[in-house]
């Protein structure tokens, strides 16, 4: 119940071209809903999650600080919009 309350309220909130969820390259909001951005998301994720277990597995401050570095990198660099 909660919920669709809540969905409501949000809906009442948020602006119309936020409504719209019809994915669109050109768009800055609805580019987001395109298969291409969804197939980024996802290597981005299984990207971050390889790079969590390795840093449970090897809990050495400089390898975990060089990694969440180098993986922010690469995450923003899959991400870009440009290519």
């Amino acid at each position: 119940m909660y919920r669709h309350l809540l969905a409501f309220l949000i809906t009442l909130v948020s602006p119309v071209w936020m409504q719209d969820r019809t994915p669109d390259e050109n768009h800055f909001y609805r580019r987001f809903f395109t298969k291409k951005h969804r197939a980024k998301r996802s290597k981005a994720k299984l990207l971050w999650i390889g790079v969590l277990l390795l840093i449970l597995m090897f809990p050495y401050p400089p390898l975990i600080v060089s990694m969440l570095l180098f993986t922010t990198f690469l995450t923003f660099s899959m991400m870009d919009e440009s290519g």
